[in-house]
């Protein structure tokens, strides 16, 4: 007796629960059934508030090629750059300004009560030679009543020509010389310089230009997602009426709805922003910025995938890399400076000779009459400054030697690095051109399901979202390759203007 009533108790209890089971989600589901309702009705759902791509009437496409070319003509920084040959040419004039032939003259006179102490003239002009001697003519007259002995001249004054002529140092090499030398090679310095910020500039627009291509088509794919599940909530919204799907699905088609709303906000932010970070480098002619319309479309050209020569790659480095121009230049003039100090430690021993020709006639030039000569030395007994400056050269070469060879290490690991880059992305592009081939495969298999009542809302969503996906990252794959590409360019010390302009 006692075991039948605690099994009538125990199948009470369980009766209970299973009611009570029941009741609640019944209650659940007329509860979220009447939410989803109200949802559904909600008039803000029916307004669009964010512009669709097709309403901004893209009129036509700007390539990079384009734009390279408006930079190259008006762009400040290219302008500047410009400017730096001029700047070294000037440098070159400045320093053959000092084989420049000069006139010198002066006049000095002393008058005292009414008694002429002396009158002084002296004219003369100078050539000096690359050679390194110099030439002088001049004439110069004296009179008065207090001279010097030797100031004394006839009353029709002195006609002199002659010669400066060192013999030891500065004979061969002299600061003339090198000075003009250094302009000269700071001059093919100067191209290398410009060649290095057009290159720098044109890598950085470059990536701005994949940044707005890739933001450009992120958009079309969220207007497609958003095209897409628009109709199918429409088609989920009105099958629930008829009792064909739950009220359920049609939160989740409206929710996935949503989500490709906030996404396409936020690809309309990056189309925005990567268009007005392009505009920062476009210039009109009169150096007034300029903006590019958003009706104004990127192009695709410049970024099909292409096989590249590494070894070609790394010789066109080593030849014409701009900085490893600049890193050699700069090693001529440490030479340079190497080779002066290095005449600086002879003495310094100069000859003069000037005949003089006048009122005697010019036929008569010999060493025993009318001319006037002169030797002068200068020799510092230690030469210690002439041996440090010349010790201090040797080791500023040591150190461009060095400065050198890591440069050069690290333009050839730069070079390899884009390349294995470039390689790597042109795979991961075809890879995923695949991939989202297949999942649009599937997502079209799913759709077909679907209409068939054999799929749900949740993995046609699913499918759908992985599609759009896969497009998404071929962008940026895509984007990827195309900065890889200017990046290879910009380490092996080009760029893709002459490229681009040519593909035209």
């Amino acid at each position: 007796m006692n075991y039948l009533n605690y099994f009538f108790v125990k199948l009470l209890f369980i009766g209970f629960i299973l009611v009570f089971s029941l009741f609640s989600s019944s209650s659940l589901k007329a509860q979220n059934d009447s939410i989803q309702i109200d949802v559904i009705q909600d008039p803000l759902l029916e307004l669009e508030t964010v512009p669709i791509l097709s309403l901004l009437e893209i009129e036509d496409t700007l390539s990079l090629s384009e734009v390279y070319e408006v930079i190259f003509e008006y762009h400040p920084l290219i302008q500047k750059a410009k400017l730096i040959p001029a700047l070294a040419i000037q440098d070159i004039r400045k320093a053959r300004g000092m084989f420049d032939p000069t006139i010198m003259g002066e006049w000095t006179e002393k008058q005292y009560k009414e008694t002429n102490y002396y009158q002084r003239i002296n004219a003369e002009i100078k050539v000096p030679t690359i050679l390194g001697f110099d030439l002088k003519a001049g004439y110069e007259t004296n009179s008065g009543v207090y001279l010097n002995n030797d100031e004394n001249l006839p009353d029709e004054g002195l006609f002199y020509a002659g010669i400066e002529l060192p013999l030891l140092r500065n004979l061969i090499f002299d600061e003339r010389r090198a000075t003009l030398r250094k302009a000269q090679v700071f001059a093919e310095m100067a191209q290398a310089e410009q060649q290095k910020e057009i290159n720098k500039l044109f890598f950085a627009v470059a990536k701005d230009y994949w940044e707005w291509y890739a933001a450009y088509e992120s958009l079309k794919v969220a207007e497609e997602g958003i095209e897409v599940a628009e109709f199918r909530f429409e088609s989920v919204k009105d099958a629930f009426e008829y009792g064909k799907y739950r009220a359920i699905d049609t939160t989740e088609a409206l929710m996935e709805l949503q989500k490709r709303k906030v996404e396409r906000l936020q690809s309309l932010v990056d189309f925005e922003k990567t268009r007005l970070a392009l505009s920062g480098h476009v210039w009109s002619e009169d150096g007034e910025a300029l903006f590019i319309k958003p009706t104004i479309a990127p192009s695709s050209m410049g970024g099909q995938l292409e096989k590249f020569d590494l070894q070609g790659m790394l010789a066109t480095a080593a030849e014409f890399h701009p900085e490893l121009l600049k890193q050699n230049f700069k090693l001529n003039t440490l030479k340079i400076d190497r080779k002066l100090y290095q005449f600086s430690l002879m003495p310094q021993l100069d000859l003069s000779y000037k005949p003089i020709l006048y009122p005697r006639k010019a036929n008569n030039l010999a060493l025993q009459e009318d001319y006037k000569f002169g030797l002068k030395l200068y020799a510092p007994l230690f030469l210690r400054k002439e041996r440090a400056s010349f010790a201090m050269a040797r080791i500023k070469i040591r150190q461009q030697e060095l400065d050198l060879n890591f440069t050069q290490r690290d333009i050839q690991i730069g070079v390899e690095q884009a390349y294995i880059q470039v390689n790597r992305l042109a795979q991961m592009v075809e890879l995923q051109k695949r991939n989202a081939a297949n999942a649009f495969v599937l997502r079209d298999g799913e759709q077909t399901l679907f209409e068939l009542g054999s799929s749900t809302v949740f993995l046609i969503n699913y499918r759908e979202r992985y599609y759009l996906d896969a497009k998404l990252k071929l962008i940026q794959l895509e984007m990827k390759y195309a900065k890889a590409k200017a990046e290879l360019l910009w380490s092996s010390g080009q760029n893709e203007f002459v490229d681009l302009r040519n593909q035209e």
